[in-house]
């Protein structure tokens, strides 16, 4: 408790970090509906590349299937502001040049917020692909509403991160469990605290979301309960795994993503082309082995876990998937592109001086960025980037963004997650130089960004 203001008040008992997380994200994701994409962005939030490049692997594998079914299943779980889906029926329909597969697609959307659902049926570049999708509220870990073996094709990104996990330490060999307490200033929020500890612990979306944001505020404090895990699921590969690891080093155990892997393995088809997942997390052992790597993150309140991959494929052999695949998402987009590829970020985050920069400096230079890729960068989508000055940024520096701002392709990068191929960076070696861009540091992004937490495209066949 030392670490915790006195200012602060506890909302519960310490609990098993799954169950905190679950409750936080339920009220997160409950509350805040489509607003939750102002607290973070993927690699699908606006960009089409990564959904271009699974459109394209699923068109290939699904020719070569020669599936005969009339209708073609695809669900995706958890589902944004379904970019992925538009992005991915638009370049499906693209490259089916003789109509053999996307008429046939049902498309589904699987949420289990309203809100969220709500918004994306009424995203316009959905609306081109009528009768080729659906949308329906569920949770990913439970899909009762499919017919077993019915599904052609699962995808999810960055759900599995949001779901239950659990948190373990070894010790000389003893295994300890992550416990989480929270902790709120009673001046974040504007009614009685009893009122408001009922409110919260009963999750009561619908007063919760009246009023001022204040998951943001919460302080979490934590500590280690000495554990038997002989009663878990999948106890037998979770210390398989645990015996590869070194002690100190807090590992998570993504349980609920367990629980997408054995309804994925229910719902896929006999003939079916598996279920893709796009997380962020631990690519191998020696990265989950790593001392000092993050292994939690929180943005807005909503408390995610990196995920394990190395357990998560142990997992799902356990479940019956026959092959498992994973690499680094970069790679995966460049074998679709055929040429290497960093995001925006990635490529500011190899400016010499980036690291010395002021925020509001470092807002000038992405935007900056940005427009040495006007001309260069084509993007099928006209886009409008927002890229508001931050709080706090000196007037000069906000009439400079604002300027900045009004240069920008609508046509060119949709946002700074986005990819960028090798021979665009290329063509704008020029300005990118003129912005004080090193040639042989922004060619070592394409390496550096391989670190020990990365986005990984995942892939388990039934």
């Amino acid at each position: 408790m030392a670490g915790i203001p006195q200012n602060l008040l506890p909302l519960g008992d310490f609990l098993p970090s799954d169950k905190w997380q679950t409750h936080v994200n339920a009220i997160f994701y409950g509350t805040l509906g489509s607003g939750i994409h102002d607290h973070f962005q993927t690699y699908v939030s606006r960009d089409y590349r990564l959904a271009y490049s699974l459109a394209e692997e699923f068109y290939r594998q699904a020719i070569a299937k020669e599936e005969k079914s009339k209708t073609l299943f695809v669900l995706e779980w958890g589902v944004g502001n379904g970019n992925l889906a538009s992005s991915f029926l638009d370049r499906l329909k693209e490259v089916d040049e003789e109509n053999i597969i996307y008429p046939r697609i049902k498309y589904v959307l699987c949420d289990f917020s309203p809100e969220i659902l709500k918004a994306v049926i009424n995203n316009p570049r959905l609306q081109t692909h009528q009768g080729r999708f659906a949308a329906i509220r569920v949770d990913a870990e439970s899909m009762k509403c499919f017919k077993p073996s019915s599904v052609f094709k699962i995808i999810s990104n960055e759900i599995w991160d949001d779901l239950a996990c659990k948190a373990l330490l070894l010790d000389e060999g003893l295994i300890y469990e992550e416990y989480l307490q929270p902790f709120l200033d009673p001046a974040q929020i504007p009614i009685d605290w009893e009122e408001f500890l009922s409110l919260f612990n009963q999750k009561n979306l619908d007063r919760l979301r009246e009023l001022p944001l204040f998951l943001g505020a919460i302080q979490w404090e934590r500590n280690y309960q000495r554990i038997d895990i002989s009663d878990w699921p999948h106890a037998k590969e979770i210390q398989s795994h645990l015996d590869q690891l070194t002690d100190e080093n807090p590992i998570p155990i993504n349980i609920g993503a367990f629980e997408t892997l054995q309804t994925a393995f229910n719902l896929l088809a006999e003939s079916n082309l598996g279920y893709t997942s796009m997380d962020y997390g631990m690519l191998s052992v020696e990265d989950v082995r790593e001392m000092g790597r993050p292994y939690f993150n929180l943005y807005g309140g909503q408390y995610t876990f990196m995920v394990n991959f190395p357990l998560m494929e142990s997992v799902g052999k356990a479940v019956g998937f026959n092959g498992t695949f994973k690499q680094y998402q970069h790679y995966f987009v460049e074998s679709q592109l055929k040429n290497p590829v960093i995001s925006v970020l990635e490529l500011l985050q190899s400016h010499p001086k980036v690291a010395m920069m002021e925020p509001w400096e470092r807002d000038v230079l992405m935007l900056q960025t940005l427009n040495a890729f006007n001309g260069i960068y084509k993007s099928p989508y006209k886009n409008e980037i927002n890229y508001p000055p931050m709080p706090g940024s000196p007037k000069k520096f906000v009439k400079k963004m604002e300027a900045l701002s009004e240069k920008l392709d609508p046509y060119g990068i949709p946002d700074t997650v986005a990819y960028l191929t090798q021979a665009e960076i290329v063509s704008a070696e020029k300005k990118l130089r003129k912005l004080g861009y090193k040639e042989n540091r922004m060619r070592s992004a394409f390496i550096n960004f391989a670190q020990p937490v990365s986005f990984v495209y995942s892939r388990f066949e039934k």
